[in-house]
């Protein structure tokens, strides 16, 4: 139910995955089908019995989770007809706008909570669930997540995942280090690594820009907090602002120990430096060690994301996935009928322990199939944040995606110009606004 951090498309965690194609993580590009075959236009609306899911979990573990899901409600909803409609994520992100305003749409499809749901709610194009979603089980923050401007319920959450500096236990051992706390302490051990010939951080660029956006969403939220953060990304600040100077001017510490091939690693390639110990620390989420063998995942950890400002409050970034269902459906009983049974912890714990994905159920409700150091140590993190933010795109859309991966990576190359690069972020952001 979920691939890098999206929004879907989810950038985050399903174009990560996407470039471990060629290690068997992600499925080849294209769409393909399992079950029974699409209907036409889209795959909704032929027949109040028939019920389509389309799906962007395109991984192996993925698309067979999805199917368990449908084999199981199936068994308890045997008058509905359920399809499932398997696309290469990618593929899936670029037309979900189109699926949504058919005429006969797919019924039910796989999404992400945040601005990137209600944008389409906002356009009546989802169906109202509130007579689905669940009394108990979800966390207020969830709750609110899956709630458009007018107080409906319009998303239904599975599973979450959580961002954090990730490294292997044996080679901080073997370098004779600890995980920091705060923002100093991280920047005196990024310079301690780089005296023993490591590069600290891994940052591949070459096809995995959106990366920059975890940083300057971390140092944001750390620095100036969730208010100005969310004010911010909804174009009701300026990226010209002093506060996103200092966001800059913090990052910009740091930016020595990035692994000074950066520009030119594929994922894949900065994906093999960290696991050799070339590049020490990864900012990311756990799907990390989804692409990990199997007897690498047990040195797997992960620190949160140092403190800048004690006095401002603590966010995390926990991407939200689950599901939508099309207001055009032709079978809405079916629908909600399919998103009543995904959000109950049954569900949930049967996708994850056939996908067997580093997720975590949203349904407080659920048991992870397997509890792991790393799942716990996510869980108890989130958990205590003050608050949660989806991630960059998911906050906002791709346009403003667009907009600051260029500003970030010039910022790499030019630190010394960031009031031009700032001014230049503004308009490009204005223009995607339509301002």
């Amino acid at each position: 139910m979920s691939q890098l951090h999206a929004s879907r498309r989810d950038v985050s965690r399903r174009g990560f995955l996407a470039g471990f194609g060629a290690l068997g993580i992600a499925s080849t590009l294209g769409a393909c089908a399992t079950s029974t075959p699409a209907r036409p236009a889209g795959g909704g609306g032929q027949s109040s019995t028939a019920l389509v899911l389309k799906s962007r979990e395109s991984s192996d573990n993925g698309r067979k989770g999805m199917q368990a899901l449908l084999d199981e409600f199936a068994k308890q909803h045997p008058q509905y007809k359920s399809t499932l409609n398997t696309m290469e994520a990618a593929a899936f992100q670029q037309q979900i706008r189109a699926d949504l305003t058919l005429s006969t749409p797919p019924d039910v499809l796989t999404w992400f909570a945040g601005e990137i749901a209600s944008d389409f709610a906002q356009q009546s194009l989802l169906l109202d669930v509130t007579s689905v979603y669940p009394a108990q089980g979800y966390s207020e923050q969830f709750a609110k997540l899956s709630t458009d401007a007018t107080g409906k319920k319009i998303f239904i959450p599975t599973v979450y995942y959580w961002w954090g500096v990730f490294y292997r236990k044996s080679y901080f051992d073997k370098w004779g280090v600890a995980e920091p706390k705060t923002w100093d302490e991280f920047v005196a051990l990024c310079k301690t690594l780089q005296g023993k010939g490591v590069s600290p951080i891994a940052l591949p660029l070459a096809d995995a820009a959106w990366l920059t956006a975890s940083w300057f969403d971390y140092l944001n939220l750390r620095i100036n907090g969730a208010g100005f953060h969310r004010a911010l990304l909804a174009g009701n600040e300026a990226y010209t602002d002093a506060r996103v100077t200092k966001v800059l001017d913090t990052w910009k510490e740091v930016l020595p120990y990035l692994d000074p091939a950066s520009k030119g690693l594929a994922s894949t390639e900065g994906y093999a430096k960290w696991q050799q110990g070339k590049d020490a620390m990864f900012l990311c989420g756990p799907f990390l060690a989804d692409a990990m063998p199997a007897d690498v995942k047990d040195d797997i950890s992960f620190f949160q994301f140092p403190i800048v400002d004690p006095a401002v409050p603590v966010v995390e970034e926990a991407p939200l996935d689950g599901f939508i269902a099309s207001a055009h459906t032709a079978n809405p009983e079916g629908a909600k009928a399919f998103l009543g049974f995904v959000a109950t912890p049954a569900a949930q714990e049967l996708y994850l322990k056939i996908s067997g994905n580093a997720l975590l159920p949203a349904n407080s409700d659920a048991k992870s199939p397997v509890s792991t150091p790393l799942l716990e140590k996510g869980r108890a993190m989130v958990a205590g944040a003050a608050d949660v933010t989806q991630f960059f795109n998911r906050d906002t859309n791709d346009d403003q995606l667009n907009a600051l991966t260029t500003a970030l990576v010039r910022f790499i190359d030019e630190p010394d110009k960031g009031a031009d690069i700032q001014k230049q972020w503004q308009s490009d952001s204005a223009k995607a606004r339509g301002n």
